[in-house]
């Protein structure tokens, strides 16, 4: 049995059998985008979020928020009122996709910045120092003071035993001696599902180590996984995020791996 990546079609497979993908996995977990994009639907229709109630600490200060938000909201109030029903359904609609625009404007934006980062870890480990992009230096620093060496870029995993497959952004080995998961997200944070992904990355570099898309082993491990590391790109200063939870997101993992393979059985009932 051997893995590869089919690249037309997106999969990780063992000969010609597809393996789950592990960012699929974490689809079946609630995130911090959802009131995002609620934010956003609402918005087209004249919501304005009002300020945190713990700094508006007397009557007076909780009115002038209200008036804030009548002002901003009685325009579109006016115009909803003279529309027609087709034109409402309309605008409705835009609020319906007022996210998925929004993800489609930072896409490329996102997508750059995953490159940038990608290609100074494949030049660190060639020994150039590729910097396309400032926004990146925080990482670069920490690289300089933490990273002995760079395993892996773009490194493919897989387990038979999770039947799972997974591409995780570099895999380092830090100057204390300790093996990094590192992953790239285009979040402002580093969210607790970031983790439990990296969780289920340790789960199978642990049992096969990493290969390329063709299925050729670049490395394979001699010592545990000892840190999971996000670096949420989309932060003002996107500066690593080191979890030690090692057990704890491998566990998280396979817990959803479960809830994902029980959410599909139903769906196709």
């Amino acid at each position: 049995m051997k893995y590869h990546f089919n690249d037309e079609l997106h999969l990780h497979q063992i000969d010609d059998k597809s393996l789950t993908g592990t960012s699929s996995v974490m689809e079946v977990l609630s995130k911090p985008l959802t009131w995002w994009a609620s934010g956003l639907a609402v918005s087209k229709l004249g919501w304005t979020k009002a300020k945190d109630w713990k700094l508006l600490k007397t009557e007076e200060q909780k009115q002038e928020d209200l008036k804030r938000r009548v002002d901003f909201t009685s325009p579109v109030f006016e115009m909803i009122k003279g529309m027609s029903v087709e034109d409402y359904i309309s605008l409705l609609d835009s609020a319906y996709k007022a996210h998925a625009e929004k993800l489609d404007k930072s896409a490329d934006a996102g997508t750059d910045l995953h490159a940038i980062l990608e290609k100074y870890v494949k030049g660190h480990m060639e020994g150039k120092e590729i910097i396309e992009d400032d926004k990146i230096l925080p990482f670069v620093k920490w690289t300089k003071e933490n990273v002995k060496r760079f395993l892996g870029s773009e490194t493919h995993c897989y387990s038979e035993t999770l039947w799972t497959g997974g591409i995780t952004d570099a895999v380092a080995e830090l100057n204390n001696g300790e093996i990094a998961i590192i992953d790239f997200k285009s979040a402002k944070d580093a969210y607790a599902s970031h983790f439990f992904q990296a969780g289920g990355y340790d789960l199978q570099i642990t049992e096969n180590g990493g290969f390329d898309f063709e299925g050729k082993q670049l490395f394979k491990l001699d010592k545990p996984i000892t840190q999971h590391i996000i670096v949420p790109f989309g932060a003002k200063e996107p500066y690593p995020v080191v979890s030690r939870l090692i057990e704890e997101n491998k566990e998280a993992f396979r817990s959803a791996l479960s809830l994902y393979r029980i959410i599909s059985k139903l769906n196709k009932e």
